[in-house]
Order: C-alpha cells, then structure tokens, then sequence
C-alpha cells in the first residue's frame, strides 16, 4: 500500500514513520519547501519530497497512485496567532487536499483532529457528543472535521477516518518541558483542588492508534478517540511528574474561581507589556481544573485499539528522555 503523510515532521509525524519505516508500506512524507527533515530520514520505504501547498498541480502528482492520504499537519494553537492563519492551515489546506485525493482516486483519507473539538467539562466524552469548541484552534478543527465528512460523504470514492488523540506526550515533545522542570525545582504551585479528570496519552499508544486504521475497513468513515487505558486527576498526573523528577508537589488549594481570576490579571499584564502568553492563564488554570478525557470503547471495539501505557509509565519514559537530552 502507498501512503501519502503531511505533518510527517511534527511529533506525531516522526513517531509514525518509525513504525511505519518497519512495515510493508511505502511512505511518502509530504514536507513544506521551509520545513527542516533533518529528524526525519529517508529508508528502504520512506521517501521525502518537499511541496508548496499551494502548487496543485505539483502535489496531484504526488498523490497519483497513493492508496492512503494521513494528513497530520495543521496549525496548533499559540499566543497571538490571528484566526485566518488557522482557517487557512486547517481548513483550507484540508479541503484542498481531500479534493486533490478525490481527484486521483485516493480510496482514505486519515484526518488527525483533537478531542478539543467537544470542549471542555467532560469526563470519558464519546465521539458522537456534540461539538463545543473553545478557541480559534478547536473551531477550526471542528470546521475542518465537517469539510471531511460532508466531502466524502459526496463522493462514494472516498472514505474517511477521524482520529482524535488525546493530550499526547513523550519523548521528543518540548512543549511541556517547563512544566516539567518547574515541578522538579519546586517552582509549580497546584491552585485549585487537583480533582479534575485528564487524559495523558503516551505517544507510542497514539501510534498503535494509527496502524490500527491504516488499511482497515473497520475504520472507515467514522471517528475515533484514541487515548490511554485509563484518565487520571490532574493531582495524580502533576504528583507522577513529581515523582519522576524525584520531587514533590506544591499545591495551595486557593479553588478554580479565585485561580482564574488571578490568572486573568496576570495573563492581561503579561500580554499588555510583554506581548506574549503570561506564565499563567485562564486556558492554563481550565487545563487542570476542568474534566477533559475521552472514552476509548469505541476503538477498542470497532479496530482493535489496545493501549499499553499507564501515566506512570509514559511519563518515567518521557522524563528519563528529557534528562538525557539535558532539558531538566
């Protein structure tokens, strides 16, 4: 089978070509002209060509003869970055690439979405509750959910499969590195009661997610959280961090109402004067006192998913990386 992947330098990107570099597949990383491959190697059955998105007719050719389009790049969320920047990313490139596929006859189309297109405030969420996106990014995502499913529901060519994996982490991933190192240096104060339920997943078992849809006709056409065995409280998962760093929790429990306000303050001065995100937000303090965590039944049952990693054990992997490569 041929595979066409967007995103492939991304952390879910390069994850996924490891295991697929050990399958029968043959794999074709799509990858900006602007884009760095140098953690990204070509083998036996992956091979890189850089694209301009923008050049349809360039990348028709690369999709004539691909069986699979895995389309992991888009735009993620960030302090200052305007709305158009992410309905152009998620959107319309999307759309763009689902008809160029249609076009060629590509047969699926794999789409990573993120349960963040149902909200936050609960626990164990089904894929078929209904969308309440927070942000530009969620919006977003959730609009570019309907352009696959209404696009390929037109044409009888095409099948589509959603995948939604939740809060993934592991080694490679530097976006929670400060987190990380501020719990091991004491320097991370838990506000609110910890009590909340989130769903840390590790990255290997959002990989198995992945090859578990590629060629299975159990997948098509439907959506599919993906997430680890079990949701932990964000007291449990701050107190795993801890004790892998070989530290301890601080918590002052001053509750969600008081912690939000005091964020809003400080987020307000730090975007006013400084121009960024502040150390702490409202989005920040909502992460770990809001239930946000995805029921897996449905994958479990419908492609055979089986995550393998407890909090405990991920989290041990991903912070014996960060100290080998001096982050801690």
């Amino acid at each position: 089978m041929k595979l066409l992947i967007t995103g492939a330098t991304g952390f879910i990107g390069k994850h996924l070509l490891t295991a697929l570099s050990a399958s029968e597949h043959e794999v074709l990383c799509a990858v900006r002209r602007n884009s760095g491959t140098n953690e990204i190697k070509e083998s036996g059955n992956i091979h890189i060509t850089k694209v301009d998105f923008e050049d349809k007719e360039f990348l028709r050719q690369c999709l004539t003869g691909v069986d699979t389009v895995i389309h992991l790049a888009g735009q993620m969320g960030g302090y200052g970055i305007p709305y158009e920047t992410f309905y152009r990313t998620n959107c319309e490139l999307t759309r763009s690439l689902l008809d160029l596929a249609i076009s060629v006859g590509v047969k699926h189309f794999i789409y990573c979405s993120t349960p963040g297109v149902l909200g936050f405030g609960k626990r164990l969420a089904r894929e078929a509750e209904p969308y309440a996106p927070r942000n530009p990014y969620e919006q977003t995502k959730v609009a570019a959910e309907k352009i696959v499913i209404d696009t390929c529901k037109e044409n009888d060519s095409i099948h589509y499969t959603i995948i939604r994996p939740d809060f993934v982490y592991g080694p490679g991933d530097t976006r929670r590195v400060k987190m990380y190192k501020g719990i091991k240096n004491k320097r991370f104060v838990l506000t609110t009661s910890g009590k909340s339920y989130l769903h840390p997943t590790y990255i290997d078992d959002v990989i198995s997610g992945f090859m578990c849809c590629i060629g299975n006709e159990n997948s098509y056409d439907d959506i599919f959280n993906i997430a680890a065995k079990s949701d932990v409280t964000s007291k449990e998962y701050l107190e795993t961090i801890a004790e892998c760093t070989k530290s301890s929790l601080i918590q002052i429990n001053i509750g969600t109402k008081l912690s939000r306000a005091v964020a809003g303050v400080v987020d307000f001065l730090f975007q006013t004067f400084l121009h960024r995100e502040g150390f702490v937000s409202k989005n920040k303090i909502d992460f770990l006192s809001m239930d946000h965590s995805s029921c897996i039944t449905h994958a479990e049952e419908c492609i055979g998913y089986v995550p393998k990693y407890s909090c405990q054990q991920g989290l041990k992997k991903t912070i014996e990386w960060c100290e080998k490569e001096n982050l801690l």
